[in-house]
Protein backbone atom coordinates (compact mmCIF):
# COMPACT_ATOMS: atom_id res chain seq x y z
CA UNK A 1 0.00 0.00 0.00
CA UNK A 2 3.01 2.61 0.82
CA UNK A 3 4.72 2.21 -2.67
CA UNK A 4 1.64 2.17 -4.24
CA UNK A 5 0.54 5.98 -2.86
CA UNK A 6 4.09 6.62 -3.26
CA UNK A 7 3.46 5.98 -6.94
CA UNK A 8 0.42 7.29 -7.44
CA UNK A 9 2.10 10.68 -6.14
CA UNK A 10 4.92 10.66 -8.87
CA UNK A 11 2.45 10.60 -11.16
CA UNK A 12 -0.08 12.99 -10.23
CA UNK A 13 3.12 15.24 -9.92
CA UNK A 14 4.32 14.79 -13.68
CA UNK A 15 0.88 15.96 -14.83
CA UNK A 16 0.21 19.03 -12.47
CA UNK A 17 3.84 19.88 -11.26
CA UNK A 18 4.26 23.71 -11.89
CA UNK A 19 4.36 25.50 -8.37
CA UNK A 20 2.52 29.15 -8.57
CA UNK A 21 5.78 30.99 -9.48
CA UNK A 22 6.01 28.58 -12.54
CA UNK A 23 9.06 26.92 -11.43
CA UNK A 24 8.04 22.49 -11.64
CA UNK A 25 7.90 20.73 -8.27
CA UNK A 26 11.01 18.51 -7.49
CA UNK A 27 9.28 15.20 -7.55
CA UNK A 28 11.82 13.28 -5.82
CA UNK A 29 11.57 15.88 -2.82
CA UNK A 30 7.70 15.54 -2.32
CA UNK A 31 7.68 11.51 -2.54
CA UNK A 32 10.94 11.55 0.29
CA UNK A 33 8.75 13.48 2.13
CA UNK A 34 5.72 11.47 2.31
CA UNK A 35 7.66 8.66 2.53
CA UNK A 36 9.10 10.31 5.87
CA UNK A 37 5.85 11.03 7.25
CA UNK A 38 4.92 8.06 6.29
CA UNK A 39 7.69 6.64 8.09
CA UNK A 40 7.70 8.69 11.88
CA UNK A 41 3.85 9.34 12.34
CA UNK A 42 3.48 7.50 15.42
CA UNK A 43 1.38 7.12 18.46
CA UNK A 44 2.14 7.31 22.32
CA UNK A 45 0.50 6.04 25.20
CA UNK A 46 0.62 4.56 28.95
CA UNK A 47 -0.13 0.62 29.83
CA UNK A 48 1.44 -1.13 32.65
CA UNK A 49 3.69 -3.44 31.49
CA UNK A 50 4.19 -7.27 32.96
CA UNK A 51 3.64 -7.05 36.81
CA UNK A 52 4.78 -3.26 37.47
CA UNK A 53 3.08 -1.57 39.41
CA UNK A 54 2.93 1.81 37.43
CA UNK A 55 2.99 2.60 33.78
CA UNK A 56 5.35 2.67 31.11
CA UNK A 57 4.92 4.93 27.78
CA UNK A 58 4.66 3.42 24.79
CA UNK A 59 4.83 3.81 21.31
CA UNK A 60 2.77 2.05 18.18
CA UNK A 61 2.29 2.26 15.00
CA UNK A 62 -1.06 3.99 13.66
CA UNK A 63 -1.62 0.79 11.93
CA UNK A 64 -1.54 -0.95 15.65
CA UNK A 65 1.92 -2.71 14.60
CA UNK A 66 5.76 -2.28 15.44
CA UNK A 67 4.42 -1.61 19.61
CA UNK A 68 7.46 -1.14 22.28
CA UNK A 69 8.34 0.55 25.29
CA UNK A 70 10.51 4.08 25.13
CA UNK A 71 10.00 5.41 28.57
CA UNK A 72 9.61 2.60 30.90
CA UNK A 73 8.14 2.47 34.66
CA UNK A 74 10.86 3.96 37.02
CA UNK A 75 8.64 4.54 40.20
CA UNK A 76 5.56 4.35 42.53
CA UNK A 77 1.98 5.24 39.67
CA UNK A 78 4.74 5.23 37.12
CA UNK A 79 4.87 7.31 33.93
CA UNK A 80 1.70 8.39 31.38
CA UNK A 81 0.02 10.96 29.48
CA UNK A 82 2.83 12.07 26.54
CA UNK A 83 2.68 15.10 24.52
CA UNK A 84 5.21 15.62 21.39
CA UNK A 85 6.97 18.12 20.80
CA UNK A 86 6.62 19.97 17.21
CA UNK A 87 10.30 19.27 16.58
CA UNK A 88 10.27 16.05 17.23
CA UNK A 89 12.74 15.54 19.37
CA UNK A 90 11.20 15.59 22.97
CA UNK A 91 8.37 14.43 24.72
CA UNK A 92 7.34 15.59 28.13
CA UNK A 93 5.27 13.58 30.24
CA UNK A 94 3.55 13.05 33.95
CA UNK A 95 6.26 11.35 36.10
CA UNK A 96 5.76 9.71 39.91
CA UNK A 97 9.83 9.24 40.26
CA UNK A 98 9.94 12.85 41.38
CA UNK A 99 7.15 12.46 44.22
CA UNK A 100 3.69 13.04 43.12
CA UNK A 101 2.69 13.74 39.85
CA UNK A 102 5.59 15.96 37.70
CA UNK A 103 5.81 17.12 34.89
CA UNK A 104 9.68 15.83 32.94
CA UNK A 105 10.75 15.67 29.32
CA UNK A 106 12.68 13.10 27.89
CA UNK A 107 15.20 13.53 24.83
CA UNK A 108 14.91 11.52 21.71
CA UNK A 109 18.25 12.02 20.99
CA UNK A 110 19.95 11.22 24.22
CA UNK A 111 17.86 9.57 25.83
CA UNK A 112 17.38 11.58 29.38
CA UNK A 113 14.81 11.99 31.78
CA UNK A 114 14.76 15.81 33.28
CA UNK A 115 12.29 17.28 35.20
CA UNK A 116 10.28 20.67 34.80
CA UNK A 117 8.29 21.31 37.42
CA UNK A 118 9.40 24.10 40.00
CA UNK A 119 7.35 23.40 42.56
CA UNK A 120 6.55 20.86 44.89
CA UNK A 121 2.54 20.87 43.26
CA UNK A 122 1.12 18.41 41.24
CA UNK A 123 1.27 18.93 37.29
CA UNK A 124 -0.56 17.30 34.88
CA UNK A 125 -1.72 17.13 31.57
CA UNK A 126 0.85 18.96 29.48
CA UNK A 127 1.24 20.34 26.19
CA UNK A 128 3.11 22.20 23.74
CA UNK A 129 2.18 25.38 22.11
CA UNK A 130 2.89 25.16 18.19
CA UNK A 131 6.12 26.87 18.39
CA UNK A 132 7.61 24.64 20.98
CA UNK A 133 8.59 27.91 23.14
CA UNK A 134 5.34 27.19 25.71
CA UNK A 135 3.50 25.04 27.55
CA UNK A 136 0.53 24.78 29.05
CA UNK A 137 -0.69 21.96 32.07
CA UNK A 138 -2.58 21.54 34.93
CA UNK A 139 -1.50 22.63 38.74
CA UNK A 140 -3.35 22.05 41.68
CA UNK A 141 -3.14 25.24 44.11
CA UNK A 142 -4.35 24.05 47.68
CA UNK A 143 -7.63 22.93 46.64
CA UNK A 144 -8.04 24.32 43.55
CA UNK A 145 -6.88 22.95 39.73
CA UNK A 146 -5.48 25.94 37.53
CA UNK A 147 -4.27 26.06 34.23
CA UNK A 148 -0.90 27.31 33.73
CA UNK A 149 0.99 28.87 30.96
CA UNK A 150 4.94 28.44 31.35
CA UNK A 151 7.69 28.70 29.21
CA UNK A 152 9.01 25.33 27.68
CA UNK A 153 11.67 24.76 30.54
CA UNK A 154 9.13 25.34 32.96
CA UNK A 155 9.95 29.01 33.90
CA UNK A 156 7.64 31.98 34.34
CA UNK A 157 4.36 30.25 34.82
CA UNK A 158 1.57 32.44 34.36
CA UNK A 159 -2.07 31.65 36.05
CA UNK A 160 -4.30 32.07 33.55
CA UNK A 161 -7.46 30.51 35.22
CA UNK A 162 -7.48 32.03 38.67
CA UNK A 163 -10.60 34.23 38.18
CA UNK A 164 -12.68 31.32 36.30
CA UNK A 165 -13.21 28.54 38.67
CA UNK A 166 -11.80 26.17 41.05
CA UNK A 167 -11.59 23.50 38.65
CA UNK A 168 -10.10 23.84 35.58
CA UNK A 169 -8.49 21.13 33.34
CA UNK A 170 -7.07 19.74 30.00
CA UNK A 171 -5.42 22.66 28.27
CA UNK A 172 -5.13 22.33 24.58
CA UNK A 173 -3.36 25.04 22.36
CA UNK A 174 -4.86 26.93 19.34
CA UNK A 175 -2.71 26.62 16.06
CA UNK A 176 -2.34 30.28 16.54
CA UNK A 177 -0.79 30.07 20.25
CA UNK A 178 -2.93 33.45 20.91
CA UNK A 179 -5.84 30.93 22.87
CA UNK A 180 -6.07 27.72 24.71
CA UNK A 181 -8.98 25.58 25.36
CA UNK A 182 -9.66 24.15 28.16
CA UNK A 183 -12.94 22.76 30.44
CA UNK A 184 -14.93 23.31 33.67
CA UNK A 185 -18.17 23.00 35.56
CA UNK A 186 -20.72 25.97 34.35
CA UNK A 187 -24.50 25.66 35.41
CA UNK A 188 -23.89 21.92 36.58
CA UNK A 189 -22.29 20.57 33.51
CA UNK A 190 -18.34 20.55 32.34
CA UNK A 191 -18.15 22.80 29.07
CA UNK A 192 -15.37 23.47 26.44
CA UNK A 193 -14.19 26.98 26.38
CA UNK A 194 -11.63 29.10 24.72
CA UNK A 195 -9.43 31.28 27.11
CA UNK A 196 -7.02 34.22 25.30
CA UNK A 197 -3.67 33.87 26.80
CA UNK A 198 -3.37 37.99 27.33
CA UNK A 199 -6.42 38.85 28.01
CA UNK A 200 -8.12 35.71 30.21
CA UNK A 201 -11.48 36.37 28.34
CA UNK A 202 -13.35 33.12 28.19
CA UNK A 203 -15.69 31.64 25.81
CA UNK A 204 -18.19 28.70 25.79
CA UNK A 205 -17.75 26.88 23.00
CA UNK A 206 -20.59 23.98 23.77
CA UNK A 207 -22.94 25.43 25.86
CA UNK A 208 -24.07 22.13 26.56
CA UNK A 209 -26.54 21.38 29.35
CA UNK A 210 -27.77 18.15 28.63
CA UNK A 211 -24.24 16.28 29.76
CA UNK A 212 -20.77 17.35 30.05
CA UNK A 213 -17.83 17.80 27.25
CA UNK A 214 -14.33 17.74 28.43
CA UNK A 215 -10.46 16.97 27.21
CA UNK A 216 -10.59 18.79 24.40
CA UNK A 217 -7.79 18.30 21.38
CA UNK A 218 -7.33 21.04 18.72
CA UNK A 219 -6.81 20.04 15.45
CA UNK A 220 -3.17 20.52 13.77
CA UNK A 221 -4.78 23.69 11.37
CA UNK A 222 -7.17 25.74 14.19
CA UNK A 223 -10.16 25.06 12.55
CA UNK A 224 -11.50 22.02 14.22
CA UNK A 225 -12.14 20.87 17.43
CA UNK A 226 -12.42 17.43 18.99
CA UNK A 227 -13.76 16.28 22.53
CA UNK A 228 -15.33 13.77 24.79
CA UNK A 229 -18.75 14.01 25.68
CA UNK A 230 -21.28 11.65 27.74
CA UNK A 231 -24.31 13.64 26.42
CA UNK A 232 -25.66 10.71 24.98
CA UNK A 233 -25.27 8.41 27.92
CA UNK A 234 -22.10 6.67 26.54
CA UNK A 235 -18.63 7.77 26.18
CA UNK A 236 -18.48 9.33 22.88
CA UNK A 237 -16.12 11.32 20.35
CA UNK A 238 -17.30 14.56 18.90
CA UNK A 239 -15.80 17.07 16.58
CA UNK A 240 -16.60 20.90 16.54
CA UNK A 241 -16.21 23.56 14.31
CA UNK A 242 -13.58 25.93 16.27
CA UNK A 243 -16.48 28.50 17.07
CA UNK A 244 -18.45 25.81 18.57
CA UNK A 245 -20.57 24.96 15.87
CA UNK A 246 -21.53 22.22 13.86
CA UNK A 247 -20.81 19.78 16.89
CA UNK A 248 -21.17 15.76 15.44
CA UNK A 249 -21.04 12.32 16.97
CA UNK A 250 -17.97 9.94 15.76
CA UNK A 251 -18.42 7.48 17.91
CA UNK A 252 -22.31 6.25 17.89
CA UNK A 253 -21.15 2.71 16.54
CA UNK A 254 -19.18 2.08 19.98
CA UNK A 255 -22.29 1.99 22.03
CA UNK A 256 -22.19 -0.68 24.29
CA UNK A 257 -22.80 -1.38 27.85
CA UNK A 258 -19.54 -1.49 28.94
CA UNK A 259 -18.98 2.00 27.83
CA UNK A 260 -21.79 3.85 29.65
CA UNK A 261 -20.62 6.84 30.92
CA UNK A 262 -21.30 10.24 33.09
CA UNK A 263 -18.83 12.27 34.26
CA UNK A 264 -19.28 12.66 37.55
CA UNK A 265 -20.45 8.84 38.66
CA UNK A 266 -17.17 7.78 37.08
CA UNK A 267 -15.50 10.49 37.82
CA UNK A 268 -12.12 8.89 38.78
CA UNK A 269 -11.31 7.75 34.94
CA UNK A 270 -12.01 10.76 33.31
CA UNK A 271 -7.47 11.41 33.25
CA UNK A 272 -7.63 7.70 31.05
CA UNK A 273 -9.82 8.90 28.12
CA UNK A 274 -7.65 11.27 25.33
CA UNK A 275 -8.31 12.34 21.90
CA UNK A 276 -5.47 13.64 19.23
CA UNK A 277 -5.37 14.37 15.96
CA UNK A 278 -3.06 12.72 13.49
CA UNK A 279 -0.32 15.24 12.19
CA UNK A 280 -2.39 15.48 8.73
CA UNK A 281 -5.53 16.28 10.77
CA UNK A 282 -7.37 13.68 8.98
CA UNK A 283 -7.58 11.41 12.04
CA UNK A 284 -8.20 10.71 15.56
CA UNK A 285 -6.61 8.49 17.77
CA UNK A 286 -8.72 7.86 21.07
CA UNK A 287 -9.18 5.79 24.13
CA UNK A 288 -12.18 3.84 24.88
CA UNK A 289 -14.08 1.04 26.34
CA UNK A 290 -15.07 -1.81 24.11
CA UNK A 291 -14.83 -4.48 26.72
CA UNK A 292 -13.85 -5.42 29.83
CA UNK A 293 -10.73 -3.25 29.36
CA UNK A 294 -9.66 0.38 27.39
CA UNK A 295 -8.60 0.23 24.28
CA UNK A 296 -6.95 2.57 21.13
CA UNK A 297 -8.89 3.25 18.18
CA UNK A 298 -8.35 5.48 15.41
CA UNK A 299 -11.16 7.25 13.00
CA UNK A 300 -11.48 9.76 10.55
CA UNK A 301 -12.57 12.96 11.34
CA UNK A 302 -15.50 12.50 9.66
CA UNK A 303 -16.49 9.55 11.54
CA UNK A 304 -16.03 6.72 9.02
CA UNK A 305 -12.73 3.82 8.82
CA UNK A 306 -12.49 2.81 12.38
CA UNK A 307 -10.40 0.68 13.53
CA UNK A 308 -9.39 -0.60 16.80
CA UNK A 309 -5.54 -0.68 17.11
CA UNK A 310 -4.59 -2.52 20.55
CA UNK A 311 -6.65 -6.02 22.17
CA UNK A 312 -4.38 -6.76 24.67
CA UNK A 313 -5.69 -8.08 28.01
CA UNK A 314 -4.72 -4.82 30.02
CA UNK A 315 -5.66 -0.96 29.60
CA UNK A 316 -4.26 1.43 27.21
CA UNK A 317 -4.26 5.44 28.36
CA UNK A 318 -3.88 9.05 27.14
CA UNK A 319 -2.87 8.67 23.39
CA UNK A 320 -1.31 11.35 21.49
CA UNK A 321 -0.39 10.95 17.79
CA UNK A 322 2.79 12.64 15.85
CA UNK A 323 5.92 12.75 14.82
CA UNK A 324 8.96 11.93 16.33
CA UNK A 325 12.45 12.57 14.86
CA UNK A 326 14.12 9.30 16.41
Amino acid sequence: MKNLILVLLLFLSLFSGKKNDGNFIDCEEMVLKTKAYQDTSTILFSRKKDNDSGWSIYKISPNGIDEEVIIPFKYGQGEYNPAIAPDGNTIMFNSYRYGGWKLAVYDTNTKEVSKISKKLNYYVNGVFSSDGKKIAYERNVERSTHIFVANSDGTKEVNLTSEISNDNRAPSWNSNDTSILFYYKKNRTNDIFAIDVRAKITTNLTNNNSGNDFNPSISPNGKQVAFFSDRNGYLDVYVMDINGENQICLTRSLHNENNEYNYYTDSNVYWIFKVSWSPDGQYLVFSNIQGDNIDLFTIKKDGTDLKQITKTPKSEYTPVWGILKN
